[in-house]
């Protein structure tokens, strides 16, 4: 490991923070400098400090400990992501033969020197009871390799020498803290601490001193690793080689994410996003002989388990049938969470607490042939479950290779696991009534399209825009990308009148994201000329962009709801015209009217797999210079040629035209796919105008 400090960039930083302190920016760099290095830290894990003096508003000077706030992610943090704390006062707790848990937390929040700062690392207290000015922690997977066995302690201690202390496990807060500062004050020359199933401390003068200890200490583990394990394999394959088919691994993501998802206690459906890890080595440890074991072993270091769940489950194969399929996973997610909740119970019996549990169902999958699936509800944790679940089977096949890997006991991991600061970390509230729910909308690069997409977005979906030009896709997803998480944007181009295409276009989606809960056919093209001057090959262009592309998304989508098993959606975005139809339009109306059928046909066939399928008749909508309508781009200058109108002017028309003279918006259709897609009321097979108010065109 590459000891990446460097004082050009340290002075760099100072320059550009001119307003902080020497300490802080040093503090901040090197913090930095660790949370980059995924061997060390992952997703908010470790934490850094330094002492320092502050003068407070009288103008006293007072000893402050700058500590990282509990959650701050390491790789980015700033002079927000600590917590100034007032020193002395806490140093006096360590006078104490126990404190519990919450007072542990209101001490560190009322010893805050800053109301708004964040709540201070778990850890906060140790830094505060060690002497040293900088204080650095990291999970360093090399520190963990050699601790988490029988026999840790005396291969750490042979390991990396006598000036690395080694504590037992003990649980993070006021019990660690003390005992980390007893060991530190029996061993005053030590350089680092290595706590067992946890990880490494090192500190010194300066930030430079102990960073380059951490370094120094972690790379003397990896070099004890290397020798003790060169040649190794960390399991034999079973089936070398026999990697799982992309779309096997779609399959499986679908049926995975169906099975994991659960109503909460306000009867909402919960939903997860699936994050999917196929490199070789991944796909190895699948078919290894050790796979299983590398599952239920538990996590390197319990503050994983609130991001991957203590075990992960293993499939040894993915069925050919679909049915046998959903059977073997849905019994896999039911033992898990039978298990989950036992090992719940036992815990709050046995230490006679009362916790509200969180939910059980799994996190990560490793499946024989495919690799890693990992799962979140948002698209941002599915990723940092994947990335601590990549980490900890690697890993735990170095570990193998030495001896038995030995995680915490299941006490220990709860006591961390329904500890109230760890808690903190977990996902917050949802955003929107679409949370956790994966929307595809065809013809994303008009008006109506763009519309739709904007309000999934607005009501917390992922959602994938689509379309066959790429040029104003583009230019939708840079507008959609500044509004909303970019996260939870994809963008994909594919042909919907040819259905193998559509069928891969939804696989790579599912590749992406899991699955697929909401799709709105929207593509679609025009053609004005009457029935006798129209041709056949135009009329039937017409027809196999309005009619099969619906066709085509709806078809390939009913093998995904019926795997996921938890219903869906189907918004189709017909047409006024198919209710009034105008002439010299008899290839949009006629093709609309006959989607329109399909989709009610849908409607009576989907019914008994939840699948509501749903009709909205837009009418003259527009857009604008930004994203206009490619319908009234082609129809508009006509239109306006025969009523002697300018483009204002025809908007006008059309909106005096309506029952409630009002202009209808992009934002109105997506408003009512919204609607029909959050379920607020039993219904399928409707259709629902959006245009103001069109006599002609009310459903009957």
């Amino acid at each position: 490991m590459e000891n990446r400090f460097s004082e050009p960039d340290l002075i760099e930083l100072r320059k550009q923070h001119p307003d902080l302190s020497q300490d802080l920016v040093e503090r901040i760099y090197t913090s930095r400098l660790i949370g980059r290095n995924p061997n060390l830290v992952l997703h908010g894990g470790g934490n850094t400090s330094v002492k320092t003096r502050v003068k407070d508003l009288l103008g006293r000077e007072q000893a402050i400990l700058f500590v990282k706030g509990s959650g701050h992610d390491l790789a980015s943090v700033t002079a927000s992501g600590f917590s100034g704390l007032r020193l002395e006062s806490l140093k006096e707790l360590q006078s104490l033969d126990a404190l519990s848990d919450e007072e542990m937390v209101n001490q560190l929040l009322i010893s805050r020197i800053n109301a708004t700062a964040p709540t201070a690392s778990i850890e906060g207290l140790l830094h505060a009871f060690l002497p040293h000015k900088f204080v650095d922690h990291s999970h360093a997977d090399s520190i963990l390799i050699l601790s988490n066995r029988e026999d840790g302690a005396a291969i750490v201690q042979n390991a990396l020498g006598p000036k690395a202390v080694v504590c037992p496990y003990m649980k993070p807060g006021f019990s660690l803290a003390r005992g980390v500062a007893a060991l530190v004050a029996e061993n005053p020359d030590a350089e680092a601490v290595i706590c067992l199933n946890h990880g490494i401390f090192t500190f010194g003068p300066d930030a430079r001193t102990a960073y380059g200890r951490m370094i120094h200490y972690v790379n003397r583990a990896e070099q004890y690793i290397s020798q003790k394990t060169t040649g190794g394999t960390g399991g034999s394959a079973l089936s070398p080689g026999k990697a799982a088919s992309e779309a096997d691994i779609a399959r499986l993501a679908q049926v995975v994410r169906g099975a994991a998802s659960f109503l909460d206690s306000t009867g909402i459906r919960r939903r997860f996003y699936v994050e999917i890890r196929s490199s070789p080595d991944l796909i190895a440890a699948s078919l290894s002989d050790t796979a299983g074991t590398l599952c239920q072993s538990g996590v390197l270091t319990p503050d994983h388990a609130l991001r991957t769940k203590n075990t992960y489950i293993y499939m040894d194969d993915i069925p050919v049938s679909d049915d046998a399929l959903k059977e073997k996973v849905n019994a896999a997610v039911e033992t898990f969470r039978d298990a989950y909740n036992v090992y719940f119970e036992k815990q709050v019996h046995d230490k006679g607490l009362q916790r509200t549990r969180l939910d059980s169902s799994p996190r990560v999958f490793l499946a024989a042939g495919a690799g890693l699936l990992a799962l979140g509800f948002s698209r941002k944790w599915a990723g940092i479950a994947a990335d601590i679940a990549e980490q900890t089977i690697r890993a735990k096949q170095q570990a193998m290779l030495m001896g038995e890997y030995r995680a915490v006991t299941e006490s220990h991991n709860f006591d961390l696991e329904y500890m109230s600061q760890q808690q903190q970390k977990l996902e917050k509230d949802r955003p929107g009534d679409l949370s956790g729910q994966v929307a595809v909308v065809t013809g994303a690069a008009g008006a109506i399209g763009f519309g739709i997409a904007d309000r999934l977005l607005k009501e917390g979906a992922a959602v994938v825009i689509a379309d066959i030009d790429t040029t104003r896709l583009q230019t939708v997803h840079e507008i959609l990308s500044e509004r909303y998480d970019k996260n939870r944007i994809e963008s994909l181009a594919f042909d919907i009148t040819d259905f193998p295409t559509v069928e891969k276009a939804l696989q790579e989606i599912c590749l992406k994201l899991g699955g697929v809960d909401i799709i709105v056919p929207n593509a679609g093209i025009a053609h004005v000329a009457k029935i006798e001057d129209l041709s056949p090959e135009t009329f039937s262009q017409v027809m196999d962009v309005n009619l099969m592309g619906v066709f085509n998304i709806i078809k390939a989508g009913i093998p995904i709801f019926r795997r996921q098993g938890t219903g869906g959606n189907i918004v189709l975005i017909s047409s006024k015209n198919v209710f009034d139809p105008g002439a010299a339009f008899g290839a949009y109306s006629a093709s609309k009217a006959a989607a329109h059928q399909i989709a009610r046909i849908a409607a009576l066939e989907l019914a008994e797999l939840g699948v509501r399928v749903n009709m909205i008749n837009p009418d003259a909508v527009f857009g604008d210079a930004t994203v206009s309508s490619k319908l009234w781009d082609y129809i508009g200058p006509d239109r306006m040629k025969s009523r002697g109108l300018d483009p204002d002017g025809l908007k006008e028309y059309y909106r005096q035209r309506n029952l409630l003279k009002t202009s209808v918006l992009a934002e109105h259709v997506g408003n009512a796919v919204v609607f029909f897609a959050s379920e607020k009321t039993p219904t399928t097979g409707a259709t629902l105008p959006v245009d103001g108010g069109v006599p002609s065109a009310f459903p009957r």
